[in-house]
């Protein structure tokens, strides 16, 4: 069976690849011709082709999630990985802050950008179904400890350091 191409670079089977669903018998197809499958692909020619051209080799890490799947993992309710509008990624050689500030500076399609705890990059697109305008949302992601049970996750605004998200939300709850 030949890989189905999304652009140049990316292919459909890198976007449903899931340890998850295959331990739990999740059906990760994605239809050639459905709204997942279209989604995908702008999300590729639009946002990451660009980014590979640029930068170098883009690893998928996380990609589409079916409904049950997003749920099983803890994803969001409203999670944009559901509907293929969104990809969580890593650049070969360049650190999610760097990654982050390029496509922040030369994609202009996106609709989250997400500096994911110095760890990986979430980027998304509107949904073109429902004619959404793209927000250009640039976010950083941190734990954040509590004195009991897990830390918690918070989204600080803009594309920050680790150190500087921390600082600035540190700073919002003393104002607070």
């Amino acid at each position: 069976m030949s890989r189905i191409q999304l652009s140049a670079n990316f292919y459909l089977d890198e976007f449903t690849r899931s340890q998850t669903a295959a331990r739990r018998g999740i059906d990760m197809t994605v239809s050639e011709f459905g709204v997942v499958y279209f989604t995908l692909r702008r999300l590729c020619r639009g946002v990451l082709q660009p980014l590979r051209d640029a930068l170098g080799p883009v690893h998928i890490t996380s990609g589409y999630r079916p409904p049950k799947l997003n749920r099983m993992i803890g994803g969001a309710p409203t999670s944009q990985h559901q509907y293929g509008q969104a990809a969580d990624i890593v650049v070969t050689g360049h650190t999610p802050l760097e990654v982050a500030t390029w496509l922040r500076e030369h994609v202009t399609g996106y609709d989250q950008l997400i500096h994911e705890f110095g760890q990986w990059v979430h980027v998304s697109v509107p949904s073109a179904a429902l004619h959404e305008p793209a927000r250009l949302e640039r976010l950083t992601a941190i734990k954040v400890p509590r004195l009991i049970g897990k830390p918690r996750t918070v989204y600080v605004p803009g594309l920050r350091t680790l150190e500087q998200a921390r600082q600035l939300h540190l700073n919002h709850k003393e104002a607070a």
